[in-house]
């Protein structure tokens, strides 16, 4: 629905909380009992998490006390708005301490978290549980968290690659899920005779997307299968885990990336507690469909209406109406065709003024090729409506809302849904989706150009709303 703030594909369709619980969560364990011979006994999945009151999972979150300025400690001894969101972002940025550790292991030699610390790493699952297991400790609701296990879809310069993995899942304080990824912060293990290669390949590495599908879910109280079109999920989980294709020569440069959002370039030098609020507002106005409203993202040509409320949300002052208004800019840039009818000095996208608006040349359109659902009008007539204004495509999904001051209208019966759909005209991820307006090759022109364009816009917009806050 919106440009892609990360290289994360949305995932805001699966049941993160899981669908249907799993009655046997026991799984056959490689290890030896110990004063016996004896290996590969059953134990329960959920054993990984039972951590409650561990005090060497409670001696580590000391630690990562000791190395936060003071006053930054009082949030985790404080049940205030935004503070367990606070914790999580800190108990992610410290498992980024360890390393990643690739194993060859099997499913039966999971480390305890406790292992996990003495090792000074682990593999994808050894950090999620360890991850899932600090974040228990440091207060969040176990309600709130699940450990994932499913597959990373990889995608690149027209490659793709699938592995099984596991991560981490939370609800936030708005009550969206967010995956943290262990690999996004940990530290790959050196690689001989080459220690900086890897950061030199990252660096080098082009445009990808990674997908993250889950099969099963589970807390210390539950294992869920998610419901979804993988079969695996409906085989019995130790099957499933038998099964499971785990990474071979893989270093995690897929993940380093996963957090370079639009937000982390426009706004350097926003406090970091701040941060997280203004991206988790942008966030959550994505994944509350039962919210939608076209003004928040400039989708149905609501351009004029779009910026009316991006300053009045800055005009408010606070956090998250920043990180609102900021997210409709973004959405401005994904979803219109500014990008093509705006002026390009010098091959870049000058920033739209709304208050005095510039385009190249006048817009003109076709619509014959293009998708128009729930239009009455003929492609003709629809175009000729919309010639000359800058136009963005309809996000009509079954399973939103819409607002009633907006769909009882006659212009939007008539006219609103006779525009192109919303997947056919926005560029608002690195992947190109067909059939779209643009070639393959200016798709990929357009990304970057409308991307570079958001930066600068909202970085400008921040300067400007911190100069009007400090004045008062």
């Amino acid at each position: 629905m919106c440009m892609q703030a990360s290289q994360v594909v949305p995932y805001q369709k699966w049941h993160w909380a899981g669908d249907e619980i799993v009655p046997n969560p026991v799984i056959p364990a490689s290890r030896i009992v110990p004063g016996t011979k004896k290996a590969r006994y059953p134990i329960d999945i959920r054993e990984y998490l039972s951590i409650q009151g561990n005090a060497v999972v409670r001696a580590e979150l000391h630690r990562l006390l000791a190395r936060l300025p003071a006053p930054e400690r009082e949030p985790f001894f404080s049940n205030q708005p935004g503070h367990f969101d606070f914790r999580a972002d800190k108990v992610v940025d410290h498992v980024g301490q360890l390393q990643y550790l690739p194993t060859g292991r099997r499913f039966d030699h999971w480390l305890f978290p406790d292992e996990t610390l003495a090792s000074g790493g682990g593999d994808c699952e050894d950090l999620a549980f360890l991850l899932a297991a600090l974040l228990r400790a440091a207060g969040i609701s176990g309600y709130c968290l699940r450990v994932a296990l499913g597959s990373v879809t990889v995608r690149e310069s027209g490659r793709t690659r699938r592995f099984d993995h596991a991560w981490v899942v939370y609800q936030n304080e708005e009550g969206g899920w967010e995956i943290l990824e262990p690999l996004a912060v940990v530290a790959p293990k050196p690689r001989r005779g080459n220690p900086r290669g890897p950061a030199r390949r990252a660096a080098a590495e082009p445009p990808r997307t990674v997908e993250y599908t889950p099969l099963f879910v589970f807390n210390s109280d539950h294992l869920w299968r998610v419901r979804g079109p993988e079969s695996a999920a409906s085989r019995p989980f130790a099957d499933y885990l038998g099964d499971r294709a785990f990474w071979r020569g893989f270093h995690p440069t897929f993940a380093a990336g996963v957090h370079n959002t639009i937000y982390d370039e426009a706004l350097q030098g926003m406090a970091s507690a701040d941060l997280a609020r203004v991206k988790r507002a942008s966030f959550w106005v994505d994944v509350n469909v039962l919210a939608y409203d076209p003004r928040d993202h400039f989708d149905f040509a609501y351009v004029p209406e779009g910026w009316q409320r991006v300053k009045t949300r800055l005009a408010a002052g606070d956090l998250k109406n920043f990180g609102l208004a900021t997210h409709s800019i973004a959405d401005f840039y994904a979803h219109t065709l500014y990008g093509e009818f705006g002026p390009q000095p010098n091959g870049t996208l000058a920033t739209y003024d709304p208050d005095a608006p510039v385009l190249a040349r006048p817009p003109v359109y076709d619509f014959s090729t293009c998708p128009l659902p729930g239009c009455g009008l003929d492609a003709q007539a629809a175009a000729d409506h919309w010639n000359g204004q800058l136009i963005s495509g309809q996000w009509w999904r079954w399973y939103s809302t819409f607002p009633d001051d907006l769909q009882g209208t006659d212009d939007f019966k008539h006219y609103r849904r006779c525009l192109p759909d919303h997947d056919f005209l926005a560029v608002d991820s690195p992947a190109y989706k067909s059939p779209h307006r643009y070639s393959p090759a200016e798709y990929q022109r357009q990304f970057p150009l409308r991307q570079a364009a958001a930066v600068r816009h909202i970085r400008a917009t921040y300067a400007a709303w911190n100069a009007a806050r400090a004045k008062g």
